[in-house]
């Protein structure tokens, strides 16, 4: 991934664990503006429970559900990946596409089997997804 900066990709998205691991820092809004400054046009660290954290030049966003759900985390991260380039190809601001990419992710930890989503978990959490300005650091 520390290389892979380097070449310049319009997004990267790695776990709060990677992102420390590559930037040397464990505080995430930080460590994601370290790794735009190193290449990423766009950084999107998936926090765990804690939701997702966006950082690009347009502005840095965190994102969570209202509630914890319990489930299987396996493809959570691949779909919150398929959730932000499914918003790219729709030409969705920076905030819809980290939403999507979090409801999707957590449709995925509900979903039964391992890789798939759950479309209901999906179709509720989408509209309850709070977005909001990140921090500065």
């Amino acid at each position: 991934l520390r290389r892979g900066l380097a070449a310049r990709p319009d997004l990267v998205k790695p776990n709060a664990d990677e992102l420390a691991g590559i930037t040397g820092t464990a505080e995430p809004l930080r460590a994601a503006r370290a790794a735009r400054r190193r290449g990423a046009r766009a950084v999107a660290a998936s926090l765990g429970a804690d939701g997702m954290l966006l950082v690009t030049q347009d502005g840095a966003w965190s994102a969570a559900v209202p509630e914890r759900l319990a489930g299987n985390p396996t493809g959570a991260g691949d779909s919150a990946v398929a959730g932000l380039l499914s918003g790219l190809a729709e030409d969705l601001p920076w905030p819809e596409r980290l939403a999507r990419a979090v409801a999707l992710s957590a449709a995925t930890v509900r979903a039964p089997v391992a890789g798939e989503f759950d479309e209901r978990t999906y179709a509720r959490m989408l509209p309850s997804v709070r977005v909001r300005g990140a921090e500065t650091a």
